[in-house]
């Protein structure tokens, strides 16, 4: 069943992405058994993983922008278009645009995946 507040924690959840305050949506939306991918990477397992992985990645970027294009709510999953922007101490300037998935259990994101475009692809 669908937590009918669901769409309002992931307008909150959102807004804080999109003020790349990742450090209170980590504390406040995800939980402590978090499954997490980057396009078909492996995945980073629990909370405690996802922190340090996330700070190493603030203390890379500087002029940083993201806009949220769309977002669906729907049976305990959010999926959210964002453009984003960003220069990153080893990778140059990044402007792209990722689809953002979120399983949610309690209010809390339990799977999160991430996909956008690689030199790969």
């Amino acid at each position: 069943m669908t937590n009918p507040n669901l769409a309002n924690t992931v307008s909150d959840f959102n807004e804080l992405v999109a003020n790349f305050d990742y450090p209170t949506a980590h504390e406040k939306f995800y939980h402590k058994d978090l499954i997490k991918h980057e396009n078909e990477n492996a995945p980073t397992i629990n909370l405690d993983n996802h922190r340090k992985e996330m700070e190493r990645f603030l203390a890379k970027i500087s002029n940083n922008t993201a806009q949220m294009i769309s977002s669906i709510v729907s049976d305990n999953i959010s999926v959210t278009e964002w453009h984003y922007q960003f220069d990153h101490a080893d990778w140059g300037r990044r402007d792209f645009k990722q689809v953002s998935i979120q399983r949610w259990k309690d209010d809390e994101i339990i799977h999160e995946r991430h996909l956008y475009p690689t030199e790969r692809w």
